[in-house]
């Protein structure tokens, strides 16, 4: 009789990253964030697709992500101008909107909804890009 073959075993979950404090970001990097988000059973996240994007058009991208929730704070920089964007799951507080914490909210503001695809308009326009 043949040995029973054991279960194939599922790739085992990347581990969690330490949350970033204005860290740059690298292609390799936003893979590492992927593939961790593919194996929890979620898709690419949208601020990975926007970062990508600002790499593919040469310029440079650093992550900022909350303590306390899930929101993504992406600055943008060439040459001597910078572009703040927000990716969260909540509404901001009104104060910080008000006072334009982010130059661009993505996601659900006080005031409308944005996408991702409106950021990257939003921000290549300010580049000149």
């Amino acid at each position: 009789m043949a040995p029973i073959p054991k279960p194939r075993q599922p790739a085992p979950i990347p581990a969690k990253p330490a949350k970033a404090k204005n860290m740059q970001m690298t292609p390799a990097y936003l893979a590492i964030r992927t593939a961790r988000a593919n194996a929890l059973g979620y898709g690419k996240p949208r601020w990975v697709e926007f970062c990508e994007v600002a790499l593919r058009r040469g310029l440079d991208v650093y992550l900022y992500e909350a303590k306390r929730t899930f929101s993504k704070y992406i600055t943008l920089r060439m040459g001597g101008l910078a572009f703040k964007v927000r990716f969260s799951d909540h509404k901001p507080i009104p104060a910080r909107e008000a006072r334009n914490d982010c130059d661009f909210f993505v996601g659900v503001t006080n005031t409308n909804v944005t996408t991702t695809g409106d950021a990257v308009r939003a921000a290549m326009k300010h580049f000149g890009v």
